[in-house]
């Protein structure tokens, strides 16, 4: 419910507020790794610093009863795959985009006049 001055009075009305905003930022990208990838990435991060192959990694977590995320036995493509693609998820991470704000604007729809066009009172 709003006041509006029609004809130099004013009125009580019904008023609708409509508008459109985009906002676009980096910072609403988020993290969707769930707690078992995020581990299998700490685990293979931790056996790439050892100098262990892509292909020890992938028998060393076989021999230890861990599957991909898929249900299946791990093998070094995979292993390099999973690093790779958190390697460069943590690149876009960083990267610095500019905030974007598309134009404001907004239409004002005052529902009794509206209604009255209609053959409806208040």
């Amino acid at each position: 419910m709003a006041f509006v001055r029609c004809r130099g009075a004013l009125k009580n009305t019904d008023l609708t507020f409509n508008f459109t905003i985009t906002y676009r930022s980096p910072a609403l990208t988020g993290n969707h790794y769930s707690s078992y990838q995020l581990f299998l990435y700490q685990t293979i991060s931790e056996y790439r610093e050892q100098g262990m192959t892509f292909n020890a990694i992938a028998e060393g977590l076989n021999k230890k009863g861990y599957l991909t995320v898929r249900g299946k036995r791990f093998r070094g493509v995979h292993v390099h795959s999973i690093l790779k693609k958190r390697l460069a998820k943590e690149e876009l991470l960083k990267r610095e985009y500019p905030e974007v704000w598309s134009d404001f604007s907004m239409d004002v729809v005052d529902k009794t006049i509206l209604m009255s066009d209609f053959g409806f009172s208040n």
